[in-house]
């Protein structure tokens, strides 16, 4: 999305962004969760991410969560991608 000035806004939707998703999951099995950070994401202790069943509609309606790892930068000052595994039981 571009301005009329050609400067491009930021989406504030658009800060954290899942890569890898299966179209489904195996019951019982490790699940990897993959993402990325985008530059204009500002961390916080208490962020989570979660596993939700299809037609959630509020996010106390998670599956599962596990807190999110503390970003790793690179030297570029941009986030390394991340990652969080959720243990089949």
């Amino acid at each position: 999305m571009t301005s009329q000035s050609g400067q491009k806004n930021h989406c504030q939707f658009c800060q954290v962004i899942f890569g890898n998703i299966e179209k489904f999951y195996v019951p019982g099995t490790d699940i990897t969760c993959y993402y990325n950070l985008s530059r204009y994401f500002m961390p916080r202790k208490k962020d989570w991410v979660g596993i939700f069943k299809v037609g959630w509609k509020t996010t106390r309606e998670y599956f599962t969560f596990m807190w999110a790892p503390e970003p790793r930068y690179s030297e570029t000052g941009y986030a390394e991608p991340q990652q969080v595994v959720f243990k089949g039981q």
